[in-house]
């Protein structure tokens, strides 16, 4: 009898599923040690990236600067975006939101004193592949605190870019060129806070320039005269955001409002009433005048007006030609009546206040306000308005409730923001439910030193304005109509803006 031998072929089977094994095992040797050795490399890329770039944002830098700080420092340990399948970013946690937010900050984390560095890395498999597995993706990512700081700590409000845009949304022309206007920004870059596909709209002889990268949530449209990196357009992944608890914070006026008490005196000039004065002062004639309640001041003909230091609450201000000067010491004027300086009227005061609630400070051809310490409070709707006239002060802060700021052809307006004190570096300020819109125009020549803070309101430069402002510039959108005579030029010093400075003795943890 012939016997059948039904095991033939077995041995066949079983070497096979143990070369599977065995490619597996080793698989799991070398290619699962190459991605874990990748991963060990990467995450120390990105902690010493993330170091580096907390400690340049605690020195001051801008966004741009910390963040290329970052980049540079993960290229030095061979993690480059672009290069070899790989892509670092580095974002401040309160800059990125959903999917994408920083995760694992304790509890009540102030999001903007966090940097995080994220590097993905993609390791192509070698013995993986009869396994069907390609490749392997890892991602790595480290986050540092800076212990004190704020969203405005280091100088710049925002990103500390230049010039912001805060209008959000799928909103074109937030920045809209056109013509021949120039735009210069210098140290820094642009940031645009709309989603639309021409957030940036420039028209044909229109031309920007900037010393560092803009960042735009949307994108450009338009003539456009440079081209923007592909890594500027969709910046926060395309979407806008929500910036204006970012100004929450920002003081507004002192409080409480001033008041006087009593009726002021003068001598040197005669007066009448029974209770607040009538004074007019004419020409050669010189009134010396303490602080209290007025009825009517007439300042004609080339008086003088000299106030001693305190609180003037005055009905009616009606001021043509002469002098009003301030001695030493902080004047108050209080004003429930527009005050308006004619030509060839000048105040010039070592120290001068002036509150308002819907009267407004307006300046006629010709007139000058000059004040070493300025602060105009308009706690309602109130304007500072200047018609070809000079304004100068080295120590000055304007802050409009719902009023404005209208600056007109001819004017010669050169201001620096306090250095001390709360409002160190914050010269102009409308809170972000101000959506009054301001005018630069005709052949002003404007020279501003210090955060010019109007997030809610648009900003538009028409004409021959020339426009210099050293530090930062935030609004809700820009029109830039200047033509070839006027040009527009930002430097952004991060000394010199607003902003709660870091801490003496600063912090930088590694948290992540």
């Amino acid at each position: 009898m012939k016997r059948t031998n039904s095991q033939k072929g077995q041995a066949l089977i079983l070497i096979a599923f143990g070369i599977v094994a065995l490619v597996g095992f080793t698989a799991l040797a070398v290619d699962g040690g190459r991605v874990l050795s990748d991963r060990r490399h990467a995450q120390n890329a990105a902690d010493t990236a993330v170091l580096a770039s907390a400690l340049s944002k605690v020195n001051g830098a801008n966004a741009a600067t910390y963040k290329t700080n970052g980049t540079d420092r993960a290229a030095s340990n061979g993690y480059t975006t672009g290069v070899n399948d790989r892509t670092v970013e580095v974002d401040l946690c309160s800059d990125v939101s959903g999917a994408n937010a920083c995760a694992g900050l304790p509890t009540g984390a102030v999001t903007s004193e966090y940097i995080r560095v994220r590097i993905t890395s993609i390791v192509p498999m070698t013995f993986g592949r009869v396994l069907g597995r390609q490749t392997v993706t890892n991602v790595v990512e480290a986050i540092a605190h800076i212990g004190g700081s704020t969203s405005s700590g280091g100088g710049g409000l925002v990103n500390g870019s230049a010039m912001v845009a805060t209008k959000g949304g799928d909103v074109s022309k937030c920045l809209d060129m056109n013509g021949n206007a120039v735009l210069n920004i210098h140290n820094s870059g642009i940031y645009i806070n709309c989603s639309n596909s021409a957030s940036i709209y420039m028209n044909s002889g229109a031309k920007l320039d900037m010393d560092a990268q803009g960042e735009v949530v949307g994108c450009s449209g338009g003539n456009l005269p440079y081209t923007l990196d592909p890594t500027t357009c969709g910046v926060n992944g395309g979407v806008s955001k929500t910036i204006e608890d970012d100004f929450d914070d920002v003081p507004k006026y002192p409080t409480p409002i001033p008041t006087c008490s009593g009726n002021g005196t003068v001598t040197g000039v005669s007066s009448s009433g029974t209770g607040p004065l009538y004074i007019n002062v004419s020409s050669g004639q010189t009134a010396m005048l303490t602080p209290g309640n007025f009825d009517t001041i007439n300042l004609t003909g080339g008086g003088t007006a000299n106030f001693a230091p305190g609180n003037y609450c005055i009905s009616n201000f009606n001021l043509s030609t002469g002098s009003a000067i301030g001695t030493s010491g902080t004047v108050r004027l209080i004003i429930p009546a527009d005050i308006n300086l004619n030509s060839g009227l000048t105040f010039d005061f070592n120290d001068l206040e002036i509150w308002s609630t819907n009267s407004s400070l307006v300046l006629n051809s010709g007139s000058k306000l000059l004040a070493d310490r300025l602060r105009f409070y308009s706690t309602g709707g109130g304007y500072f308005r200047v018609n070809s006239a000079e304004v100068s002060s080295q120590d000055a802060y304007f802050y409009f409730h719902s009023g404005n700021i209208v600056w007109n052809s001819g004017s010669i307006i050169t201001l620096h923001s306090p250095t001390t004190g709360e409002y160190a570096g914050l010269l102009v300020h409308k809170p972000y439910g101000n959506a009054s819109q301001i005018d630069f125009n005709g052949s002003s020549n404007i020279h501003l030193t210090g955060t010019f803070l109007v997030p809610g309101s648009p900003i538009y430069f028409n004409s021959a304005v020339t426009f210099e402002l050293h530090s930062q510039i935030i609004a809700s959108t820009y029109l830039v109509n200047t033509n070839a005579g006027g040009s527009i030029d930002i430097y952004y010093q991060a000394s010199e803006n607003y902003g709660s400075p870091p801490p003496a003795s600063p912090t930088i943890e590694l948290t992540k």
